[in-house]
């Protein structure tokens, strides 16, 4: 090495590495949304979703039996039933709740015999079960890269599996009473403002109302859903976050969808099966969203951790 050499100055940076750290600020904080779409791709979140849309069918009316079940102890059971099928039609269309409502039809038929009572109703919980124990089998795979359990696990735990997720049945049958509660109030409420202040614009504002509510009843049960089972998890604050745009998502994603679905000829093209094949679209764009917003929660807590480690050199 010549002096020559030893007294370079230090190569300047190319224009391309300039205009990389110039938009560093503003990359930062779209890179967690870019590492869990990342993650997301890397589990198989498409193949997940089917997974979940599939056993989401399965178990949607041993589901809707034991929430109207539940429910029907403090609400009558025929308003329940039809202010369930109303919602469902307000967000998913006719075809699916068309879907709903035979199934609850299906269900008031009375069984034969004190046996065949006895085991339809274990089939009915493991049927209504058997979908969270599938999301928390997607969780440990986003989160952990694992599973929900390792081979040879002891009995005692799928049946913990199978009794966490009843009490999630419960827990979202408290949320959807809540909601329905709030949506009754919120059109009294209305009724009787439009009655005595005929001069407020009331229809806007209680469209605004009815969307936060259900906005809010979506990142509720966001959070719900991502606490189901064992294992480590995101912090709680990541979590909401998570949640959040996870609500986000879908409150802006259903739109999209029920115009999508307005103006295909899904239920046309397959004939008798069209209401169903609606019915999987729409558990599988949930199924998409609920795991994505659960990678967002893992991208969260990566994003935290690292800028916790820059922090560590600084303060010591």
């Amino acid at each position: 090495m010549t002096a020559a050499d030893s007294h370079q100055s230090p190569q300047k940076p190319s224009a391309v590495q300039r205009l990389v750290q110039s938009l560093a600020p503003f990359w930062r904080p779209v890179m967690p949304f870019v590492r869990a779409a990342q993650m997301w791709l890397d589990a198989e979140g498409l193949r997940m979703s089917a997974a979940m849309s599939f056993y989401g069918m399965l178990s949607l009316a041993p589901l809707l039996i034991l929430l109207v079940g539940v429910l029907g102890w403090w609400m009558d059971r025929s308003y329940l039933e039809s202010s369930l099928i109303s919602q469902v039609q307000a967000v998913m269309g006719q075809q699916v709740a068309d879907v709903i409502r035979q199934a609850l039809q299906s269900a008031q038929e009375p069984s034969e015999g004190r046996l065949a009572s006895i085991i339809g109703f274990v089939v009915l919980l493991s049927g209504a079960t058997g979908v969270f124990v599938e999301l928390q089998s997607a969780f440990g795979q986003l989160w952990r890269g694992q599973g929900t359990a390792p081979q040879g696990a002891a009995w005692w735990r799928l049946a913990s599996l199978r009794l966490r997720g009843l009490a999630y049945v419960l827990a979202l049958g408290f949320l959807l009473l809540v909601s329905l509660a709030m949506s009754t109030v919120i059109n009294l409420v209305g009724a009787w403002a439009g009655a005595h202040f005929a001069f407020a614009p009331l229809a806007p504002i209680m469209q605004i109302v009815n969307e936060a509510v259900a906005f809010g009843f979506a990142v509720a049960l966001f959070v719900g859903l991502m606490r189901i089972g064992v294992g480590a998890k995101p912090p709680m604050r990541c979590i909401v976050a998570g949640a959040v745009v996870g609500a986000t998502l879908f409150t802006v994603g259903k739109q999209l969808l029920a115009w999508y679905l307005s103006t295909a000829a899904v239920v046309s093209a397959y004939g008798a099966a069209g209401s169903l094949v609606v019915l999987l679209m729409w558990i599988f764009f949930s199924s998409a969203v609920l795991l994505f917003s659960a990678s967002c929660a893992r991208a969260f807590q990566e994003e935290r951790e690292r800028m916790m480690k820059e922090r560590l050199p600084r303060d010591g």
